[in-house]
Formats: C-alpha cells, structure tokens, sequence
C-alpha cells in the first residue's frame, strides 16, 4: 500500500463507527438519562451543556491528536520529556487499568445480576470471563477494525439508537420538574457534568488507536491520516449527540420512583416498555458497550507504554486484563471513590492540551505561555478538589 492509500466508503463508516463503540461505554449512556431527570423542563438548555463538553470537545481531542501525527508525546513536548510522560502515564492509567477498563465489567455484572444476591465467586467468575473474552479479541490486532467496527460496533450503536428512538417517540411518563441546581443554571449544570464522560481524556487515548488503524490500512500520510481521523470524529460525534438527545429525553419523562441514577432510569423505561425481555437486552447492550469499551481502553493504554518503555505490547496487554480483572472485583463504588478525585485534578488540564494542540497548527505558542497555561489549569483542577471537600 502506498502513503496515499484512501479507506472505502465502508471502510470509512466503519472507522467512524469504532470510534463512536469506543466512546460508548456504560458511563456515557447512564449520564443523559441522569442529566434529563434532574433538569426536567429545563432538559434542552442543560443538553446543550451537556452535548458541548460531552460530543465537541471530544471530536475536537481527535482532531488535535490528528494534527499532531498520531503522537500523544507530541501534544505535551512543550512540558518537557519527564512532566509530559508523567502527565499522560497518569491519564493512561486512571482510565486504564486503575479504573476505567476495571469498570466496564463492574458496571456489566451490575446490569446483568441486578446488584441482587450476588457472591464474590459470581464476580470473580464473572470478572475472568470479560476480560477473558476482551483478551481473545485483542490477541488479533490486526484484526481490530473488522472485529469492532463492522460487526461489534453497528449491533451495540443499533440496540442503543433502538432503545433511545423509543424513548423519544413513547415516554412513559410526564416531563419531570427541574431539580435546584437546573432551575437558575440549567446550561451550566449540564455544562459541568458532561466532564462525567471523560471522553476527552479518552480521546486522547481513543486518538491514537484511530491514527494506529489507519496507518495498518496503509494510511500514512499527515494529510491523510488528519482527513480521515476529522471524518471518523464527525461520524462519531454525530452519533453521540443523537443518542444523548434521545436520553436526555428518556429521563426527562421518567417518574421519580426513587431513581438515583442513569442505569435504573434506564432499567424503569426497559422494563416498563419491554418487560423481561427489556431487562435481558438491556444487560446485553450494556455488557457489549463496556467489552468494546474494555478493549479500546486496553489496547490503547498498552501500546502507549510499550513505546515509552520499550515493553512487549502483547505483555502489556495480558498484564492490564489481569490487573483489571482483579481490581473489578472491588465493585463499582470502590473504584469510584479511587478515581474521581485524581480524574477532576487532571480534566481541566486535559482540555488546555487539546485545545493548544490545534492552535498550534497555526499560531506558534511560545513554550513558557504553554506551560503557564496547562499548569494554571492543573492547579485549578486539583484546588476544585479542596473546594468540594
């Protein structure tokens, strides 16, 4: 294959459809249906909110990454070597395997046992099965962009877009009043818990594994390679901002029959529509979300520290499944509790690198006005944490 390769039409939809699989976990489908009963009548100006830092920034982590080559290195060289290998070591492993890959199968075997009379053998055993099955997919690399994105990708985003475009056309119940904090300050509200997502942090992650396919397809020109990661950005943004819409409205018509979170939003509507057929498909779209989740997070994380360290990747990737698989086990509030705090430190930071690596595109950004503005950021991030406390 030649530098100017360029991938089929299918081919293109495909990647475009990885990418937004890749970004579809269970914590991105268990937020807008949050955000739209809380908000209530207020739904669409908190959706705005939501959809800017929840589908823009995103698409816009992506395309910086694009810019700059692929290379996550590239988009923190202005730090220095150590500062910036720290910074996304940190990143890698927090929605890796300290928190982010762990979570998948937690979130998986909740949905599927119904957090009833569950065991500790149950989730072990459950817990060695996922990663198990993500490990057998992984084992074939090469074979990424068939595995995930034409067959797992278009089952998981149809079941979703299936259930969402239900909910639209039949609520099961009247629009809900906003709760206090969307009354006066709706689009701000939905503004702040679209970082709940952590897709930009992911894209940076998600990025690469993008720009990593393209170059198997023999795509490797800059030129190319920023084209075609733009259109697999817009594809997936585009998807996003459907699904969120669709969700943001099933929680807005959702009783308050003691909901406290996405996934039993989710449960009430599945149920109330599809009774225990619901539930079973619902538990089903929810653990393939979170196994392409799991295998995007892992592959990712994985290839970036075998090329810093110069570690087998394949050794990288059975270390993560193993780690992840133990560290599932904790549950999904012990993970929680493990992450968050270090996740609000660095997400504003996250957002000064991606948004730095596009206007350096084209404006030269002196290195000592980079560093001003990504450390400002940090110290916003981790006095924000003593703010709450």
């Amino acid at each position: 294959m030649t530098a100017h390769t360029q991938l089929s039409l299918p081919e293109k939809m495909a990647l475009g459809g990885m990418t937004l699989a890749l970004f579809l976990g269970a914590g991105n489908i268990i937020f807008p249906p949050l955000v739209g009963m809380q908000a209530g009548a207020n739904t669409f100006n908190a959706g705005v909110g939501f959809i800017i830092t929840a589908v823009l920034f995103p698409a816009l982590a992506i395309i910086s990454l694009a810019i700059n080559g692929g290379d996550i290195g590239e988009l923190t060289k202005p730090l220095g070597k150590f500062p910036g290998a720290i910074f996304i070591g940190v990143c890698f492993l927090t929605l890796g395997v300290l928190f982010g890959t762990p979570r998948t199968a937690t979130i998986s075997f909740e949905a599927i046992a119904g957090g009833v009379g569950v065991t500790l053998t149950q989730k072990i055993i459950f817990s060695a099965a996922f990663f198990g099955l993500a490990g057998a997919i992984l084992a074939k690399p090469g074979k990424l962009l068939e595995i995930v994105g034409f067959f797992l990708s278009p089952v998981k985003i149809g079941a979703l877009i299936f259930i969402g475009v239900c909910a639209w056309l039949h609520p099961i119940g009247e629009m809900t009043a906003a709760t206090t904090a969307y009354q006066t300050r709706a689009f701000d509200t939905g503004f702040i818990n679209g970082y709940q997502t952590l897709d930009v942090i992911s894209a940076l992650c998600f990025g690469a594994i993008i720009t990593h396919t393209l170059k198997q397809r023999g795509i490797t020109h800059a030129r190319g390679i920023f084209t075609h990661s733009a259109a697999a950005a817009f594809i997936a943004a585009a998807g996003l901002a459907l699904i969120y819409i669709c969700y943001l409205s099933m929680g807005s018509h959702s009783p308050a029959l003691g909901a406290t979170n996405g996934m039993q939003i989710m449960s009430v509507y599945v149920e109330a529509v599809f009774g225990l057929y619901g539930r079973v498909l619902l538990a089903a779209i929810i653990t393939l979300a979170c196994l392409v989740t799991a295998i995007g997070l892992t592959t990712g994380t994985a290839r970036y520290f075998s090329q810093i360290s110069g570690a087998s990747y394949r050794l990288l990737v059975t270390l993560s499944l193993i780690i992840s698989a133990a560290l599932a086990v904790l549950g999904l509030n012990a993970l929680t509790e493990m992450a968050v705090p270090v996740l609000c430190a660095i997400y504003p930071a996250a957002l000064v690198v991606v948004a730095l690596g596009i206007v350096r595109r084209w404006v030269e950004v002196p290195t000592n006005l980079y560093q001003v503005l990504f450390y400002s950021a940090l110290s916003v991030g981790i006095l924000s944490l003593f703010v709450k406390m």
